[in-house]
């Protein structure tokens, strides 16, 4: 009679790697999407300088959104602005684009875009003589230091005819002095 010989474990076991891949690549797809979400309402703009600058609230409040509105100098692709890359103001009302969320609007749709905006977060204030209905949005107009400030205002106009009441101009500290 032959003796049954033992049964050996085997040594090499190896993990199955694949699901591991596959939520490695979820998780690589939704921290790009995420990433770029955050930064497309920033267009490159330098800011105006001012002494006193309320810095932003890091506490969010609930049910409030912030909108922000960039006027940036943008020329077409291949298109340079020598008064602009030379450090002086450009004039030119082409070259001014106003942006949100990374589209560009202009002078003439900026107003009904900003209608758009407002009408989906209508909310009744609590007023005893006027009830009315504003907008409870919050927008955050980033002005290039450089810009026109008819454009501003145009801006600030259009958001009261919005019913928007809810707006901050962007500015930036001046550089701390040196002691």
């Amino acid at each position: 009679m032959k003796k049954r010989e033992k049964a050996k474990a085997e040594e090499s076991i190896s993990p199955n790697l694949i699901p591991m891949i596959d939520i490695m690549f979820l998780l690589l797809l939704f921290f790009m999407l995420s990433a770029d979400m955050s930064q497309r309402q920033l267009e490159e703009v330098v800011l105006p300088q001012a002494t006193e600058v309320k810095q932003d609230d890091p506490n969010k409040v609930e049910g409030e959104e912030l909108i922000t509105l960039n006027i940036h100098h943008a020329t077409e692709k291949g298109v340079d602005c020598p008064v602009y890359s030379a450090g002086n103001i450009c004039r030119d009302p082409a070259h001014w684009k106003w942006a949100i969320y990374g589209h560009d609007y202009t002078r003439d749709t900026i107003g009904q875009e900003l209608l758009d905006i407002a009408r989906l977060h209508m909310d009744t204030v609590d007023d005893p003589v006027a009830k009315t209905k504003l907008s409870t949005v919050k927008l955050l107009i980033r002005a290039d230091s450089a810009a026109p400030y008819g454009d501003v205002q145009k801006v600030i106009g259009s958001c009261g005819a919005a019913k928007v009441y809810k707006v901050e101009v962007g500015a930036a500290q001046p550089p701390a002095e040196k002691k």
